[in-house]
Protein backbone atom coordinates (compact mmCIF):
# COMPACT_ATOMS: atom_id res chain seq x y z
CA UNK A 1 0.00 0.00 0.00
CA UNK A 2 1.76 3.22 -1.02
CA UNK A 3 -0.01 6.31 -1.21
CA UNK A 4 1.94 7.82 -4.08
CA UNK A 5 1.52 4.78 -6.49
CA UNK A 6 -2.32 4.99 -5.64
CA UNK A 7 -2.05 8.09 -6.73
CA UNK A 8 -0.86 7.84 -10.17
CA UNK A 9 -2.76 4.38 -10.50
CA UNK A 10 -5.98 6.51 -9.97
CA UNK A 11 -5.31 9.74 -11.84
CA UNK A 12 -5.16 7.24 -15.03
CA UNK A 13 -8.20 5.00 -14.32
CA UNK A 14 -10.06 8.35 -13.77
CA UNK A 15 -9.01 10.05 -17.19
CA UNK A 16 -9.88 6.47 -18.93
CA UNK A 17 -12.59 6.27 -17.48
CA UNK A 18 -13.67 9.79 -18.23
CA UNK A 19 -14.50 11.63 -15.02
CA UNK A 20 -13.44 14.80 -14.34
CA UNK A 21 -14.30 15.86 -10.61
CA UNK A 22 -11.95 13.69 -9.11
CA UNK A 23 -11.51 11.07 -6.31
CA UNK A 24 -10.58 10.25 -2.49
CA UNK A 25 -10.36 6.98 -1.01
CA UNK A 26 -9.75 7.68 2.49
CA UNK A 27 -11.60 10.50 4.01
CA UNK A 28 -8.60 10.76 6.89
CA UNK A 29 -4.98 10.37 7.16
CA UNK A 30 -2.97 7.61 4.96
CA UNK A 31 -1.82 6.43 8.35
CA UNK A 32 -5.58 5.54 9.42
CA UNK A 33 -5.06 2.58 7.18
CA UNK A 34 -2.85 1.01 9.55
CA UNK A 35 -4.19 2.33 13.11
CA UNK A 36 -8.19 2.99 12.58
CA UNK A 37 -9.63 0.07 14.90
CA UNK A 38 -13.28 0.83 13.56
CA UNK A 39 -13.70 1.11 9.68
CA UNK A 40 -16.55 3.12 8.12
CA UNK A 41 -17.08 3.18 4.80
CA UNK A 42 -19.54 4.99 2.34
CA UNK A 43 -20.26 4.64 -1.27
CA UNK A 44 -18.39 7.29 -3.10
CA UNK A 45 -17.63 11.15 -2.89
CA UNK A 46 -19.93 13.63 -3.96
CA UNK A 47 -18.55 16.77 -5.26
CA UNK A 48 -15.53 18.42 -3.84
CA UNK A 49 -16.49 21.07 -1.12
CA UNK A 50 -14.86 24.83 -1.81
CA UNK A 51 -11.81 24.19 0.38
CA UNK A 52 -11.16 20.66 -0.72
CA UNK A 53 -8.83 19.13 -3.02
CA UNK A 54 -10.25 17.11 -5.95
CA UNK A 55 -7.86 14.64 -6.48
CA UNK A 56 -6.52 12.71 -3.18
CA UNK A 57 -6.33 9.79 -2.36
CA UNK A 58 -6.48 10.42 1.47
CA UNK A 59 -7.32 13.41 3.33
CA UNK A 60 -4.22 14.50 5.66
CA UNK A 61 -5.98 17.40 7.20
CA UNK A 62 -7.98 15.09 9.23
CA UNK A 63 -11.44 12.93 9.30
CA UNK A 64 -13.02 14.87 6.23
CA UNK A 65 -16.54 14.39 7.76
CA UNK A 66 -14.75 16.88 11.03
CA UNK A 67 -12.76 19.15 8.90
CA UNK A 68 -15.40 19.53 6.26
CA UNK A 69 -18.41 19.61 8.62
CA UNK A 70 -19.52 23.43 8.14
CA UNK A 71 -18.73 23.49 4.32
CA UNK A 72 -19.97 20.08 2.65
CA UNK A 73 -23.51 20.35 1.50
CA UNK A 74 -23.65 16.40 2.02
CA UNK A 75 -26.40 14.94 5.12
CA UNK A 76 -23.83 12.14 5.75
CA UNK A 77 -21.46 14.06 7.53
CA UNK A 78 -23.48 15.14 10.50
CA UNK A 79 -24.80 11.49 10.34
CA UNK A 80 -21.05 9.90 10.08
CA UNK A 81 -19.92 12.21 13.57
CA UNK A 82 -23.07 10.83 15.37
CA UNK A 83 -22.14 7.29 13.88
CA UNK A 84 -18.41 7.70 15.18
CA UNK A 85 -19.66 8.76 19.10
CA UNK A 86 -22.01 5.84 19.30
CA UNK A 87 -19.61 3.73 18.70
CA UNK A 88 -17.43 5.50 20.63
CA UNK A 89 -14.22 6.79 19.09
CA UNK A 90 -13.18 10.28 18.12
CA UNK A 91 -12.94 10.81 14.16
CA UNK A 92 -9.31 10.37 14.30
CA UNK A 93 -9.74 6.97 15.51
CA UNK A 94 -11.87 5.90 12.89
CA UNK A 95 -10.74 4.05 9.57
CA UNK A 96 -13.19 6.66 7.58
CA UNK A 97 -13.40 6.21 3.52
CA UNK A 98 -15.47 4.77 0.35
CA UNK A 99 -15.60 1.47 -1.70
CA UNK A 100 -15.35 3.53 -4.80
CA UNK A 101 -12.78 6.45 -5.18
CA UNK A 102 -14.39 8.59 -7.84
CA UNK A 103 -16.27 11.86 -7.19
CA UNK A 104 -19.66 11.70 -8.99
CA UNK A 105 -22.86 13.85 -8.01
CA UNK A 106 -24.88 10.19 -7.72
CA UNK A 107 -23.95 6.76 -7.78
CA UNK A 108 -26.05 6.84 -10.57
CA UNK A 109 -24.33 9.00 -12.88
CA UNK A 110 -21.48 5.89 -13.71
CA UNK A 111 -22.60 3.30 -16.20
CA UNK A 112 -22.73 -0.41 -14.44
CA UNK A 113 -19.15 -1.14 -16.42
CA UNK A 114 -17.75 1.95 -14.39
CA UNK A 115 -19.24 1.14 -11.23
CA UNK A 116 -17.79 -2.51 -11.89
CA UNK A 117 -14.15 -1.04 -12.78
CA UNK A 118 -14.05 1.50 -10.16
CA UNK A 119 -15.46 -1.43 -7.47
CA UNK A 120 -12.61 -3.67 -8.66
CA UNK A 121 -10.45 -0.75 -7.46
CA UNK A 122 -11.66 -0.55 -4.32
CA UNK A 123 -11.49 -4.53 -3.51
CA UNK A 124 -8.00 -4.01 -4.43
CA UNK A 125 -7.28 -1.14 -2.36
CA UNK A 126 -9.53 -2.21 0.76
CA UNK A 127 -8.91 -5.84 1.52
CA UNK A 128 -6.01 -6.07 3.06
CA UNK A 129 -6.73 -3.08 5.33
CA UNK A 130 -9.92 -4.40 6.43
CA UNK A 131 -8.27 -7.49 7.18
CA UNK A 132 -5.73 -6.56 9.54
CA UNK A 133 -5.39 -7.27 13.57
CA UNK A 134 -6.82 -4.19 15.13
CA UNK A 135 -9.92 -3.42 13.09
CA UNK A 136 -13.15 -3.97 15.70
CA UNK A 137 -15.58 -3.43 13.82
CA UNK A 138 -16.92 -2.82 9.99
CA UNK A 139 -19.76 -0.15 9.54
CA UNK A 140 -20.93 0.07 5.77
CA UNK A 141 -23.16 3.25 4.52
CA UNK A 142 -25.56 1.95 1.91
CA UNK A 143 -27.00 -1.31 0.50
CA UNK A 144 -23.92 -1.17 -2.66
CA UNK A 145 -21.10 -0.59 -0.07
CA UNK A 146 -22.06 -3.49 2.41
CA UNK A 147 -22.57 -5.81 -0.48
CA UNK A 148 -18.99 -5.11 -1.77
CA UNK A 149 -17.64 -5.30 1.61
CA UNK A 150 -19.67 -8.42 2.71
CA UNK A 151 -18.56 -9.78 -0.51
CA UNK A 152 -14.56 -8.77 -0.73
CA UNK A 153 -14.37 -10.63 3.37
CA UNK A 154 -16.54 -13.49 2.72
CA UNK A 155 -18.51 -12.41 5.91
CA UNK A 156 -21.63 -14.66 6.58
CA UNK A 157 -24.81 -12.78 7.49
CA UNK A 158 -26.08 -13.48 11.51
CA UNK A 159 -28.62 -11.05 12.46
CA UNK A 160 -31.44 -8.59 10.94
CA UNK A 161 -33.26 -5.54 12.90
CA UNK A 162 -35.62 -2.73 12.05
CA UNK A 163 -33.95 0.33 11.17
CA UNK A 164 -36.90 2.14 12.55
CA UNK A 165 -37.83 3.35 8.83
CA UNK A 166 -40.76 1.43 7.72
CA UNK A 167 -39.17 -1.86 6.07
CA UNK A 168 -35.56 -0.44 6.14
CA UNK A 169 -33.55 -3.25 8.34
CA UNK A 170 -30.11 -3.44 9.43
CA UNK A 171 -27.67 -6.51 9.20
CA UNK A 172 -24.82 -7.62 11.27
CA UNK A 173 -22.20 -9.78 9.71
CA UNK A 174 -19.12 -11.20 10.66
CA UNK A 175 -16.10 -11.98 8.55
CA UNK A 176 -13.91 -15.22 9.27
CA UNK A 177 -11.83 -13.64 11.54
CA UNK A 178 -14.58 -12.52 14.19
CA UNK A 179 -15.00 -8.99 12.87
CA UNK A 180 -18.51 -7.89 13.01
CA UNK A 181 -19.95 -6.20 9.75
CA UNK A 182 -22.92 -3.30 10.59
CA UNK A 183 -24.83 -3.04 6.91
CA UNK A 184 -26.39 0.48 7.32
CA UNK A 185 -28.82 1.74 4.72
CA UNK A 186 -27.41 5.43 3.27
CA UNK A 187 -27.20 7.88 5.37
CA UNK A 188 -27.49 10.57 2.91
CA UNK A 189 -31.14 9.20 3.05
CA UNK A 190 -31.98 7.40 6.18
CA UNK A 191 -31.26 9.30 8.98
CA UNK A 192 -30.27 6.68 11.95
CA UNK A 193 -28.25 8.46 14.73
CA UNK A 194 -29.99 11.06 16.75
CA UNK A 195 -33.31 8.60 15.94
CA UNK A 196 -33.50 6.52 19.52
CA UNK A 197 -34.83 3.86 18.28
CA UNK A 198 -32.50 3.58 15.60
CA UNK A 199 -29.61 3.79 17.59
CA UNK A 200 -30.92 1.44 20.11
CA UNK A 201 -32.00 -1.51 16.87
CA UNK A 202 -28.29 -1.12 16.13
CA UNK A 203 -26.49 -0.98 19.74
CA UNK A 204 -28.59 -4.37 20.52
CA UNK A 205 -27.27 -5.57 16.41
CA UNK A 206 -23.53 -5.12 18.12
CA UNK A 207 -24.32 -5.76 22.02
Amino acid sequence: MNRENWHQRLVVEEAELGLRDGFRFVYGPWATLQTGRIAFLSLNPGRASSDSVKQEVSDERGNSYAVERYTTLSPITDQALRAFSVFGAQPHEVLTGVVCPFRTPSWNDLSKDDRDRALALGREFWTQPLQRPGIELIVCCSTEASRAVVTWLAARHEASASAGWGDIAIHRYRTSTGVPILALPHLSRFRLFGRPQSEEAIRKLLA
